[in-house]
Order: C-alpha cells, then structure tokens, then sequence
C-alpha cells in the first residue's frame, strides 16, 4: 500500500462519510472530507489527492461531472476514482466507462471491500506511473527500491548498468521512430537474457539506459548473452549500403560527416562480492564508471565487471 496516502471522500450523507472516513483512517490513509460535488472539485485541486471516492449523485454537482472536470485536466488524467452508488444499473456504469472511472462502489460497502479496492487501484496506478511507457519495463523509483531492498538483504549481488553506444547518431540519421523500435528490441534482449536468473529485475533508467539487477553468479552470464543477442541483430536496424559498408555515416555533433559503428551496448557490472555496497547512490556512482571504460570498446557491445577491492 502507498504510505499515507490521500483519499478525498465526496458524499452528501454525513453518516456515510463518517463511516467510511473512519474505515479508511484506520487503514492507514489521510481523508479528506467533501459534502457535494463542486466542493469535491475545489479540494481535489487544493489537496491533490492520490484517490477520488465520488457519490453517484450529489448536490451541485453529480459524481460524473466531477469526474469529467477533473478528467479535462492533464494533472489528473490518471488519478485512480471510484464511483459510490446505489445505483447498480448497467446503463449507468456505460456512462461511467467512457468517463474513465476506475471501479465502482455499491452502497452499503462492505468494510474489507472498500479497503482492499482503494489498495489495489493505488498499487496499479503506482505500477502504471511508473513503467516506461515505451518499454513496459520499471522506471526509477522500482529501480531504486530494488537494489535498496539487494544492499539491505546483506547477500551478494549484481547490477548491470546497459548503455546504448551510437544511438544519439543513429536517432538523427534514422528518426525517432527507428529509435524506438531499437529501445524495445533492447529491452527485449536484455528481458530475455536476464531469465538466466529467475529472480532477476530489469528496469528502464530513460532513454537508451538500462538496468538488471541479478545474483552475482548469473551476472557475467547474462552480459554474454546481451552481448550475444545484440551483436547478431544490430546490422538488421540499418539500411542495405550501410550493413554492406559494415558501419554508418552521420553528422556528429560539429555538423560534420563522420563513420559511426553499428548500435552496440556497454556494460558495467557492480556487485559487493569484494566490497560493501552502502547506497543506492554509491551503486550508480560506480554502475556509471564502469559503463563509460565499457563504451570505449572500439566495435561492438563488451562488458566491464568491477574487479576493484
């Protein structure tokens, strides 16, 4: 569950907003309390809350035309919002589907219930917000959270900071939409790869970043297959002369001509099998040495596994 998170309740029955502020105060969340819809509006842009429960129908304004208003800004697009009602007509929850409402409440609401909805639409949209939109793959605060939870455990492990070489070239030769297949070809890869590891973790740092977090007997096994796996596909991302030249040429950042070698991936493994990993912080510090000595490998991906003690 979300720490702490904030719930505005909009109901016009004070008893029901007692009961259920109370059911959902005791389970840990803040409440915030409004008793027709235009005031539900107005503390939704005050409070920003994590979570909307509407009443069907409230005075001023009903439950869906809050939802609609609230919908009609970008900051709220994906706020999660269940609709209370007593009204389980079909045709009133086809209005509601194509509003974007979440889930729906019937009245009276069970205590387990209204708890164990608002905690799943929170996990979900947590989960949502934060994956890669292109990948499908966690983004950072996951990210953090796992290799946190790897320093914390006190076993050995790995992480494998993955770095796209000429993917700034190949974008401006090939457009973004060439980029973008190469971001999910890689992630595709490295997801592949991983499964050496049954408990691995891959995560999407942003643009052409990566991340797996795996034990540290499977690491260096896992880049080779990367490697593998990425050397043999990269000629299929260009153009016929260019597979035929066996490198590409583009402008580089000085606006001049330059050759570029196919897309590859540098590595650089991080693990506490010779030395305490004490922060998230001190893992990217090194996860981002390692990477840059991995890039500089002249022609296609390599990885560099931190051997210091």
């Amino acid at each position: 569950m979300e720490t702490n998170a904030k719930i505005l309740l909009a109901d016009d029955s004070h008893a029901i907003r007692f009961l259920v502020s109370e059911i959902l105060t005791n389970a840990g969340f803040t409440v915030v309390e409004a008793q027709d819809g235009q005031e539900a509006l107005e503390k939704t842009y005050k409070e920003n809350p994590d979570l909307l429960i509407l009443d069907y129908e409230m005075p001023k304004k009903t439950g869906f035309e809050v939802v609609q208003e609230v919908r009609s800004r970008p900051g709220y697009l994906h706020t999660p919002i269940i609709i209370f009602t007593a009204n389980t007509e079909k045709n009133t929850k086809l209005e509601g589907l194509g509003l974007d409402i979440d889930d729906y409440l019937t009245k009276p609401a069970d205590e387990d219930e209204i708890v164990a909805r608002v905690k799943l639409l929170l996990k979900r949209n947590k989960q949502k917000m934060d994956c890669n939109p292109l990948t499908r793959l966690p983004g950072n605060p996951s990210i953090q959270a796992r290799v946190e939870a790897e320093i914390a455990s006190g076993k050995t492990f790995a992480v494998l900071y993955c770095d796209l070489n000429n993917f700034k070239s190949f974008n401006d030769k090939y457009g973004f939409e060439a980029g973008d297949r190469v971001l999910k070809q890689t992630a595709e890869i490295l997801v592949q790869a991983a499964r050496q590891d049954p408990d691995a973790f891959v995560g999407h740092i942003g643009g052409d970043d990566f991340i797996i977090v795996s034990s540290f007997d499977k690491a260096e096994d896992i880049a080779k297959e990367i490697i593998r796996r990425m050397d043999e596909i990269a000629p299929s991302f260009y153009d016929e002369e260019d597979r035929r030249q066996g490198f590409m040429q583009a402008h580089n950042r000085k606006g001049e001509i330059e050759k570029f070698n196919f897309l590859a991936l540098g590595i650089g493994i991080v693990h506490n099998t010779q030395k305490p990993l004490e922060s998230f912080a001190m893992v990217s510090h090194i996860g981002a040495e390692l990477k840059c000595l991995a890039k500089k490998h002249e022609k296609g991906s390599f990885y560099v596994l931190d051997r210091r003690s």
